[in-house]
Protein backbone atom coordinates (compact mmCIF):
# COMPACT_ATOMS: atom_id res chain seq x y z
CA UNK A 1 0.00 0.00 0.00
CA UNK A 2 2.80 2.57 0.99
CA UNK A 3 3.96 2.44 -2.75
CA UNK A 4 0.96 2.29 -4.55
CA UNK A 5 1.52 6.06 -6.05
CA UNK A 6 3.72 4.19 -8.19
CA UNK A 7 1.07 3.99 -10.42
CA UNK A 8 1.49 7.49 -11.07
CA UNK A 9 5.15 7.08 -12.26
CA UNK A 10 6.11 6.37 -15.93
CA UNK A 11 7.22 2.39 -16.84
CA UNK A 12 10.20 4.32 -18.49
CA UNK A 13 11.64 5.63 -15.31
CA UNK A 14 10.29 3.30 -12.50
CA UNK A 15 11.98 0.14 -14.84
CA UNK A 16 15.28 2.06 -15.96
CA UNK A 17 17.49 -0.26 -16.35
CA UNK A 18 20.63 2.19 -15.10
CA UNK A 19 21.41 5.09 -13.21
CA UNK A 20 18.18 7.45 -12.81
CA UNK A 21 19.23 11.00 -13.72
CA UNK A 22 18.61 13.76 -11.04
CA UNK A 23 14.98 14.58 -12.88
CA UNK A 24 14.22 10.71 -12.87
CA UNK A 25 15.24 10.63 -9.14
CA UNK A 26 12.67 13.32 -8.42
CA UNK A 27 9.93 12.07 -10.50
CA UNK A 28 10.01 8.79 -8.47
CA UNK A 29 10.45 10.57 -5.34
CA UNK A 30 6.76 11.79 -5.83
CA UNK A 31 5.37 8.32 -5.29
CA UNK A 32 5.00 8.65 -1.68
CA UNK A 33 3.14 11.85 -2.08
CA UNK A 34 0.80 10.59 -4.95
CA UNK A 35 0.06 7.21 -2.65
CA UNK A 36 -0.55 9.65 -0.01
CA UNK A 37 -3.38 11.40 -1.70
CA UNK A 38 -4.72 8.37 -3.61
CA UNK A 39 -5.56 7.03 0.21
CA UNK A 40 -6.71 10.68 1.87
CA UNK A 41 -9.31 10.06 -1.44
CA UNK A 42 -10.13 6.28 -0.05
CA UNK A 43 -10.95 7.55 3.61
CA UNK A 44 -8.23 5.88 5.10
CA UNK A 45 -7.04 7.08 8.48
CA UNK A 46 -5.03 10.41 8.74
CA UNK A 47 -2.74 8.37 10.78
CA UNK A 48 -2.29 6.02 7.95
CA UNK A 49 -1.68 8.35 5.21
CA UNK A 50 1.05 10.32 7.29
CA UNK A 51 2.62 6.61 7.77
CA UNK A 52 2.87 6.15 3.47
CA UNK A 53 3.54 10.05 3.35
CA UNK A 54 6.93 9.69 5.24
CA UNK A 55 8.07 5.87 4.56
CA UNK A 56 11.11 7.67 2.69
CA UNK A 57 12.10 10.48 5.34
CA UNK A 58 15.72 9.55 7.42
CA UNK A 59 15.98 9.25 10.57
CA UNK A 60 18.78 12.09 10.08
CA UNK A 61 16.33 14.43 8.43
CA UNK A 62 18.03 13.64 5.07
CA UNK A 63 14.87 11.97 3.07
CA UNK A 64 11.80 13.25 1.55
CA UNK A 65 9.16 14.07 0.95
CA UNK A 66 9.46 16.79 4.33
CA UNK A 67 13.04 16.02 5.81
CA UNK A 68 11.47 15.13 8.88
CA UNK A 69 13.66 14.13 11.46
CA UNK A 70 13.90 11.32 13.94
CA UNK A 71 11.46 11.61 16.35
CA UNK A 72 9.13 13.77 13.90
CA UNK A 73 8.90 10.35 11.76
CA UNK A 74 5.93 9.04 12.66
CA UNK A 75 6.60 5.54 13.83
CA UNK A 76 5.05 3.75 11.61
CA UNK A 77 7.15 5.42 8.75
CA UNK A 78 10.19 4.29 10.81
CA UNK A 79 9.11 0.52 10.16
CA UNK A 80 7.97 0.30 7.03
CA UNK A 81 11.07 1.84 6.06
CA UNK A 82 13.47 -0.48 7.27
CA UNK A 83 11.17 -3.09 6.05
CA UNK A 84 11.16 -1.40 2.70
CA UNK A 85 14.93 -1.77 2.47
CA UNK A 86 15.32 -4.84 3.13
CA UNK A 87 12.50 -5.71 0.91
CA UNK A 88 14.46 -3.25 -1.42
CA UNK A 89 17.98 -5.22 -0.41
CA UNK A 90 16.93 -8.90 -0.90
CA UNK A 91 14.97 -8.18 -4.17
CA UNK A 92 16.16 -8.72 -7.73
CA UNK A 93 16.34 -5.31 -9.58
CA UNK A 94 16.39 -4.25 -13.31
CA UNK A 95 19.94 -2.77 -12.61
CA UNK A 96 21.05 -5.20 -10.56
CA UNK A 97 20.39 -8.57 -8.05
CA UNK A 98 19.11 -9.54 -5.47
CA UNK A 99 21.53 -8.55 -2.45
CA UNK A 100 22.73 -11.05 0.34
CA UNK A 101 21.33 -10.74 3.66
CA UNK A 102 24.19 -10.97 5.45
CA UNK A 103 25.15 -7.19 3.00
CA UNK A 104 21.31 -6.61 4.04
CA UNK A 105 22.10 -6.72 7.79
CA UNK A 106 25.46 -5.26 7.49
CA UNK A 107 23.47 -2.18 5.88
CA UNK A 108 20.99 -1.68 8.37
CA UNK A 109 23.38 -2.14 11.58
CA UNK A 110 25.97 0.69 9.82
CA UNK A 111 22.72 3.17 9.16
CA UNK A 112 20.85 3.23 12.46
CA UNK A 113 20.53 6.96 13.58
CA UNK A 114 20.90 8.04 9.85
CA UNK A 115 18.27 6.21 7.37
CA UNK A 116 16.57 4.29 10.50
CA UNK A 117 15.28 4.78 13.71
CA UNK A 118 18.04 3.50 16.04
CA UNK A 119 15.37 1.50 18.49
CA UNK A 120 13.64 -0.22 15.81
CA UNK A 121 17.03 -1.14 13.79
CA UNK A 122 17.89 -2.89 17.16
CA UNK A 123 14.65 -4.95 17.75
CA UNK A 124 15.16 -6.10 13.60
CA UNK A 125 19.21 -6.81 14.16
CA UNK A 126 18.14 -8.88 17.29
CA UNK A 127 15.85 -10.87 15.49
CA UNK A 128 17.46 -11.07 12.17
CA UNK A 129 17.30 -15.04 11.89
CA UNK A 130 13.52 -14.60 12.12
CA UNK A 131 13.69 -12.17 10.06
CA UNK A 132 15.69 -13.97 7.20
CA UNK A 133 13.48 -17.13 7.64
CA UNK A 134 10.19 -14.71 6.84
CA UNK A 135 11.85 -13.18 4.09
CA UNK A 136 13.00 -16.68 2.47
CA UNK A 137 9.52 -17.98 2.76
CA UNK A 138 8.21 -15.04 1.51
CA UNK A 139 10.48 -15.08 -1.66
CA UNK A 140 10.01 -18.28 -2.60
CA UNK A 141 8.24 -17.32 -6.35
CA UNK A 142 10.99 -14.32 -6.50
CA UNK A 143 14.39 -15.00 -7.65
CA UNK A 144 16.27 -16.51 -4.73
CA UNK A 145 18.78 -14.44 -1.51
CA UNK A 146 22.05 -14.92 -2.68
CA UNK A 147 23.14 -15.87 1.30
CA UNK A 148 20.87 -16.43 4.22
CA UNK A 149 24.78 -16.35 6.75
CA UNK A 150 24.22 -13.60 9.57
Amino acid sequence: MHDIGKMGISDSVLGKPGKLTDDEFSIIKQHSVISAKILMQSNYTHELVQIVLHHHERYDGRGYPEGLKGEEIPIGARIIAIADSVDAMTSKRVYRDALSLEYCRNEIEKNLGVMYDPAIGKVVLDHWNEVADLLMKLQSGRPKIVNRSN
